[in-house]
């Protein structure tokens, strides 16, 4: 399960990062796959994939 909270982890900093225009991975497009590749996850691994 700690898999899970890192992945969660990282997205939500990813998403931080996007939305305050400071990407540091990806072009910080608002789309599913700029943030998987901003927060370093698969795309399968996007917030509704991990939700509880």
């Amino acid at each position: 399960m700690s898999g899970a909270i890192d992945e969660r982890t990282r997205i939500q900093a990813a998403m931080d990062r996007i939305l305050s225009g400071r990407p540091e991975r990806s072009n910080g497009a608002l789309t599913v796959v700029a943030l998987a590749v901003e927060a370093d996850v698969p795309r399968n691994a996007s917030p509704s994939a991990t939700s509880t």
